[in-house]
């Protein structure tokens, strides 16, 4: 019974923001923002082969809660003659592939950047993770749904999937082997407008009516968060769009300060 109860997606609708900022979302910020300081400030990265271990074992949790999750959600649709959620989908869909969010993008995109090093793609996946990441932490409406204390697969999913999103690129900056730079602006500029063309694909032709990406309602409308509980369909993107690429400078800034700290760090002797 545990198991049929843990490997569902059972509630996922229920209560997106009902958790928003009470004790449940302030251990998880903790839990995240634990797990991120101890991969970028406190993990000892003086033995490469080990920090290479830890890279592959991050992007294949990455992989694997992502393809595991679709397993559930695909057996569901199998299973049950109504969706037991709206993430419930057949095997031949867009969203076992990869996904219309930048979350579910970067999930797969990520790893093969980092893995395949495809450096061209990197720019564009350190940062928008780091933000997509950091977002749904601050903001867990597809993290923390109907009872957070009774775990399911999926909540486990993306609870550790986001922390890792933030904390894998920041780790390969700390380790050296990505250097975020103004010159390659844009690589991010084009994977931006790309991850901006994809979701309005999904949301327009392959599964109409869906909101990818927050782009065609807001979510947040007569919610608790200020000025987007008031902005109304469609203003709310105008809104949305400039705090985007606002967040990505942001982003470059924070960064490129803290690997210009990094340099800062005496050579170790040998």
């Amino acid at each position: 019974m545990f198991l049929a109860k843990f490997f569902s997606s059972e509630g996922m609708d229920l209560l997106p923001d009902g958790y928003l900022f009470t004790l449940p979302h302030f251990v998880y910020m903790a839990a995240s923002v634990l797990f991120v300081l101890y991969i970028v400030l406190w993990l000892k990265i003086d033995n490469p082969k080990r920090n290479k271990i830890l890279v592959i074992v991050m992007c294949g949790l990455l992989w694997f809660f992502k393809y595991a999750g679709e397993a559930v959600f695909i057996y569901e649709s199998l299973a049950y003659e109504t969706p037991v959620s709206s993430f419930t989908h057949g095997f031949w869909d867009w969203r076992t592939l990869i996904s219309f969010q930048i979350c579910g993008v970067n999930n797969v995109l990520l790893p093969i950047a980092i893995l395949f090093n495809v450096k061209p793609l990197k720019d564009f996946t350190f940062v928008s993770s780091i933000i997509g990441g950091t977002l749904v932490i601050l903001y867990p409406s597809t993290v923390l749904f109907g009872d957070p204390f009774v775990l399911t697969f999926p909540m486990l999913r993306s609870l550790i999937v986001h922390m890792i999103l933030v904390g894998l690129p920041l780790f390969l900056i700390r380790t050296g082997e990505f250097r975020l730079e103004w010159k390659h602006w844009k690589r991010t500029l084009i994977g931006t407008l790309l991850m901006i063309a994809w979701p309005m694909y999904g949301n327009l032709v392959v599964d109409p009516g869906a909101n990818y990406m927050f782009l065609m309602n807001n979510p947040f409308y007569g919610g608790p968060i200020p000025v987007f509980n008031a902005l109304p369909v469609g203003i709310h993107v105008i809104v949305l769009m400039p705090l985007v690429f606002g967040l990505i400078a942001l982003t470059y800034v924070i960064l490129l300060k803290w690997q210009k700290r990094l340099d800062k760090r005496p050579i170790p002797q040998t």
